[in-house]
């Protein structure tokens, strides 16, 4: 499916002519059968001439998450590595050998309609740009998640003007040739500040606060705004991230499984 079939709302199936994708739509998933179909739907329905393709990244789902997954496209690969890093880097690996570039989404970020057409167009008229990511809402909107989101998104354009851009893993376009040579997603603690810092030194990368996507903010509801801007602002200095410190900050914030949080499962 993917660069040539596309799920139209009525539910049926329109077949276009098939062409090699030029954009591989990559989503990491384990046990997210809540809300990965409003996720993939919000992909199938992209409005777009420019060939694509959906891989779905699957770490192992007990419930449901692959079937669901395999409505929308038949690119459902295995990852056997746990972790959100594991499972983006084994979807850009196994991506078309034709495409060019990619988008890393998680299964709780739902795109607008003309958010692929928006990729394409910004990487072709920008030949020096090598990955960006946009601006973002929740989708839960209490006074506290919406204070939340003003503050992560100034937070982002901030380094965007002021030092080097942080790239939301949920939400990160890249030139494939870019990609491969950073080294790509690593199963490390924070893995898109660690590919932010590493593929910034190929070129130029950006931050665009005038496109926005969809997040869920569940994992910001279970650990509390304060906790939620320590923890990045810890990681993001560059501290040591051992184990030690990752089980003390656990206790801090009062999560039970910080590894499991930022997606380090072991």
């Amino acid at each position: 499916m993917g660069s040539h079939i596309h799920r139209m709302k009525c539910g049926e199936l329109r077949h276009d002519l098939c062409m090699e994708p030029e954009i591989s739509v990559i989503v990491p998933v384990l046990n997210e059968a809540n809300c990965l179909a409003a996720t993939l739907e919000s992909v199938a329905n992209q409005n777009t001439n420019v060939p694509w393709e959906l891989v779905v990244s699957d770490s192992g789902s007990t419930d449901g998450s692959f079937d669901i997954a395999k409505r929308y496209t038949d690119r459902v690969i295995c990852c056997e590595e746990r972790g959100i890093g594991a499972g983006r880097h084994f979807g850009a690996v196994n991506a078309s050998n034709s495409s060019r570039y990619f988008i890393f989404i998680d299964a709780d970020t739902v795109i607008p309609g003309y958010y692929l057409a928006y990729v394409y167009e910004t990487f072709k008229t920008d030949p020096g740009l090598v990955a960006f990511s946009t601006g973002f809402e929740f989708s839960e909107q209490s006074e506290q998640i919406k204070l939340a989101e003003a503050v992560a998104n100034k937070y982002f354009l901030m380094r965007d003007k002021l030092l080097s851009v942080t790239l939301p893993g949920f939400n990160t376009c890249v030139r494939r040739d870019a990609y491969e040579e950073c080294g790509g997603y690593r199963n490390v603690l924070l893995e898109d500040v660690d590919f932010s810092r590493r593929v910034h030194k190929i070129g130029d990368v950006k931050f665009f606060p005038h496109i926005k996507v969809m997040n869920s903010s569940r994992r910001l509801e279970s650990m509390g705004l304060l906790g939620t801007v320590y923890y990045y602002a810890q990681l993001d200095l560059g501290g040591k991230l051992d184990s030690t410190f990752i089980d003390r900050l656990a206790q801090k914030l009062r999560v039970a499984d910080m590894r499991e949080y930022v997606g380090i499962r072991k």
